[in-house]
């Protein structure tokens, strides 16, 4: 039974999912570009060897006859109304990572390269309720960003990689599916140096089955220690090193507007972007907001800053988007902003979803919230107050007034003695006539003392308080000083 127990226990299988981005130079180049024509005939260009080459371009261009590789000059002439765009790698490593924190929502061990992003899929079905969903749910957010996506899947990340085809796929295909993609796969594709690539020609090797079907010991003899070392990685009996991506712990980005944007609503779209790039990142740490900072820089000048904070915490970007709206009719801004940026490092847990019986009570909570926020914006954050309790014995510095939705942990003191709700603004001293207490009229203990002391080294806070009643039995809250012996009124009961 027990040697029967162990020939059954099956090492873990990894499934490698790799999303290739062929057009990633023309996407991050058009990510932060409004007003473009649907059907317009769009490239990337960059210098290479001192001339300027097509990088990649869209369908449009490509029915013009527009290819990569081809020189700037030959896809003008090709086609005159060619949108040419300059490639940017940094705007496409930003890409990158906006992508791999979707990818971070499906699984937690995300890799980035030059133009893909890697993921370890196993076990992740459970949560999302099957691979196919799961491709499906992380398509369609690739898509948000207008981003086009084709994929392999296999049992390495290597062989993910090189079985990536023309498409995103929406299955998860089995062991002996994914093994006869692989051993079908044209040579060319595996990395190796060119010197490698014509003994393979040589030798009559078309593609990775004619490879591996030689023994290991001709393959030693025969290639380098690099390429038996890539097709350990290829047959996973290497682990996979590559670091893994983390999201960061503090949020920032930005938009640049060469042209300069000179109106308030012109703003609105750009806010939009940075916001929804805000909560995707969100939802990659499972974390939301309190506060976030808005930066509006012009090209000359000083730049503008406008800070949002949040009366409970949130990671919807339309009411993110609305509150920033707000507060921006406030704001006195440059005529010509030139660069947007967003930055947030104020997060919380992501709350548990709370139930309430009848629905009511969550209803009113959120209705209050979404006041406050409201005002906070028109306002400001100075405009609005509640009252609040301290660890102080004297009563008039125990309560005050603090910002809405304060959460404090105060222990404050209690006393048995009943007390006031109306204090007055300042202690009233009372006469004695008589050695009788005076004010108004005749006043009478009813009981007492109750000592309260904020400071026991300090005499003169050190009182005793009082209840006393007139002759038509109204109440009043008295104390005498313990230093200079002073009768005061400070408070009245209803």
């Amino acid at each position: 039974m027990k040697k029967h127990t162990i020939k059954n226990i099956e090492q873990k299988k990894e499934i490698w999912l790799y999303i290739d981005f062929p057009l990633l130079a023309l996407d991050a180049a058009l990510a932060d570009i409004e007003n473009i024509k649907a059907e317009s005939a769009i490239a990337v260009a960059s210098a290479q060897k001192n001339v300027q080459r097509i990088v990649c371009c869209n369908s449009y261009a490509q029915k013009w006859g527009v290819d990569p590789d081809l020189s700037l000059s030959t896809a003008l002439a090709i086609c005159p109304d060619l949108l040419v765009l300059s490639r940017s790698p940094g705007q496409e490593n930003l890409l990158l990572h906006r992508l791999a924190l979707i990818a971070y929502q499906f699984s937690p061990a995300v890799i980035i390269n030059n133009s893909g992003i890697w993921l370890e899929l196993s076990g992740c079905d459970q949560l999302f309720q099957g691979y196919s969903k799961l491709l499906q749910r992380l398509h369609r957010q690739i898509l948000f960003l207008s981003v086009t996506a084709t994929t392999g899947i296999a049992m390495s990340a290597l062989a993910a990689q090189l079985l990536c085809g023309q498409q995103f796929q929406y299955y998860l295909p089995n062991e002996d599916e994914m093994y006869r993609n692989l051993m079908t796969t044209k040579l060319f594709k595996l990395p190796s140096s060119q010197k490698q690539k014509n003994n393979f020609k040589q030798l009559g090797l078309e593609n990775i089955g004619d490879l591996l079907a030689l023994p290991r010991s001709a393959l030693s003899q025969r290639f380098s220690a690099e390429l038996l070392e890539t097709l350990s990685l290829l047959n996973g009996e290497k682990p996979c090193t590559l670091k893994r991506f983390t999201p960061p712990i503090e949020f920032s980005d930005e938009i640049q507007i060469p042209h300069g944007l000179y109106n308030k609503d012109s703003l609105l779209f750009y806010m939009k972007t940075l916001l929804q790039r805000f909560c995707v990142y969100l939802m990659a740490r499972q974390r939301h907001c309190r506060k976030f900072v808005w930066h509006f820089e012009p090209l000359f000048g000083e730049r503008q800053s406008m800070s949002i904070i949040l009366s409970v915490s949130n990671n919807n970007w339309s009411s993110l988007l609305m509150l920033s709206r707000l507060q921006l009719e406030r704001l006195d801004l440059p005529q010509s902003i030139e660069k947007i940026s967003l930055f947030s490092d104020q997060f919380t847990d992501m709350p548990e979803p709370s139930f309430d019986l009848f629905g009511d009570q969550v209803a009113l909570n959120n209705q209050a919230s979404t006041l406050m926020d409201n005002l906070y914006a028109r306002l400001g954050i100075e405009a609005l107050s509640q009252p609040s309790m301290s660890e102080e014995h004297l009563p008039e510095k125990a309560g005050g007034m603090s910002p809405p939705n304060r959460v404090t942990n105060i222990n404050y003191p209690t006393s048995k003695a009943p007390q006031p709700l109306w204090l007055l603004t300042n202690p009233v001293r009372i006469q004695l006539r008589n050695h009788q207490l005076y004010w108004r009229q005749t006043l009478t203990i009813i009981s007492g003392p109750e000592r309260l002391c904020g400071n026991s080294w300090q005499t003169e806070q050190q009182r005793d308080y009082y209840l006393a009643c007139d002759s038509k039995g109204a109440r009043y809250w008295l104390f005498r000083e313990s230093m200079n012996k002073q009768w005061f009124v400070h408070g009245l009961f209803s």
